[in-house]
């Protein structure tokens, strides 16, 4: 099962639910490029055709047989994009709390947001104390949030800790899943956070009717961070939907 973190965050994010997955199947989560641990873009542009070109490059080194590609928010959207442009590298895939348009207001909002000056922290625990999620609402516990403050944090100078992404990935191409979702031929899994502000329950069903085999549920008591709010009842989802895949 390969994980495909969301915009601004880390193969971290997974932390909770990795280990449930990896039970049943080889479990991998990267980060992106301009995300985590990953190198950064020279020019700062980050269309969605390259973090496609990350996820198979994954695929490729890891050699599976009809893999279970797994995204979450704008890892979704990746996902979906992987499995519609290369039916033969994907066995299954599962699409969560994906956005499915992009607004000039959405736009503006992430331009001003990409074009604010970084933050930096004179520590580690500075910046954990500082992280805030977006959208904000989640059930995730105080020590998870500090997990990943503390995992999405470098040291770039001595004594000066930022954010371990670059702002420049919130300058991505207007999301529009609707041309490419008839082209995802595999068994696809469509969830959503039953309170989620980013993908209605309309929008869910919307998508899982456009793909070719969907299915579509909700994770009780969750928002757009499902993967952290409930991991447990992600990862029971997940695994109950789709068997063990080589």
């Amino acid at each position: 099962m390969l994980l495909l973190h969301s915009i601004a965050a880390h193969g971290h994010w997974w932390d909770g639910v990795a280990p449930r997955l990896a039970e049943r199947a080889h479990v991998v989560a990267l980060d992106f490029r301009g995300h985590g641990g990953s190198a950064w873009v020279p020019d700062g542009a980050y269309p969605f055709a390259e973090y496609v070109a990350d996820a198979l490059a994954a695929l490729g080194a890891l050699s599976w047989r009809a893999p279970l590609v797994i995204g979450h928010s704008l890892g979704g959207y990746v996902a979906a994009l992987v499995a519609a442009r290369h039916p033969m590298k994907v066995g299954a895939v599962v699409i969560a709390d994906m956005l499915t348009g992009w607004s000039d207001e959405m736009a503006a909002r992430a331009r001003r947001q990409a074009e604010r000056p970084a933050p930096t922290f004179p520590t580690a625990a500075a910046a954990a104390a500082a992280f805030r999620l977006a959208p904000p609402e989640t059930r995730a516990s105080a020590a998870t949030l500090a997990h990943l403050a503390e995992a999405g944090v470098v040291e770039r100078r001595p004594g000066q800790w930022e954010w371990a992404f670059d702002r420049r990935v919130l300058l991505h191409p207007p999301i529009d899943p609707w041309p490419f979702l008839g082209s995802v031929l595999c068994p696809a899994l469509v969830v959503r956070g039953e309170g989620s502000a980013l993908m209605s329950r309309d929008q869910m069903l919307r998508v899982a009717a456009s793909v070719r085999q969907g299915r579509f549920t909700e994770v009780k008591g969750t928002y757009h961070h499902l993967v952290l709010d409930d991991p447990a009842a992600f990862a029971d989802l997940v695994t109950g939907w789709a068997p063990t895949r080589g």
